[in-house]
């Protein structure tokens, strides 16, 4: 069985609520996905990786989420790097009143929409290809930014 490593970044101090609404996102998809993929010899791994002391250096890392497999040697890699897509920053009062400091929110881009909390689709597309790659041995064209082999996902592209 090899493991599926889902790493999300949280601050201990810092209540963001798209931050918590990933997290809510990312517990039901995993318990959706986690029967099905365990018939491929595949086992989830949610962590919340909290950081604890939040600081103009490492604020970015809120509400990251990344995918890793230690058994393929798959380092972390992050969703949105998965999905080819851009991460900006947007200014937020609440989370900078909180931490005593300037936070932009990490915002993921699909088009011209931009997203603060990850919607299920966006995590179980990067879900699915992160898959495709651990069962293809870790292995990527990337071709297509599929994430995966183009013979398992394209049909022999």
């Amino acid at each position: 069985m090899k493991d599926i490593v889902i790493r999300h970044y949280i601050f201990e101090q810092i209540h963001c609520e798209p931050t918590r609404q990933t997290g809510e996102t990312l517990r039901k998809l995993c318990a959706q996905m986690a029967p099905k993929l365990a018939k491929l010899e595949v086992k989830l791994v949610l962590q919340e990786a909290v950081v604890e002391n939040p600081d103009p250096g490492n604020i970015r890392m809120m509400n990251r989420v990344t995918f890793s497999c230690p058994e393929e040697e798959m380092p972390e890699q992050d969703l949105d790097e998965i999905l080819g897509l851009q991460v900006t920053h947007e200014p937020c009062r609440t989370c900078s009143d909180e931490a005593g400091f300037p936070v932009a929110c990490r915002t993921v881009m699909v088009e011209e929409q931009g997203y603060q909390a990850l919607p299920s689709g966006l995590i179980a597309d990067a879900l699915l290809r992160f898959s495709f790659s651990v069962l293809a041995g870790g292995q990527t064209c990337d071709t297509h930014s599929c994430g995966g082999c183009c013979d398992g996902c394209h049909g022999g592209h």
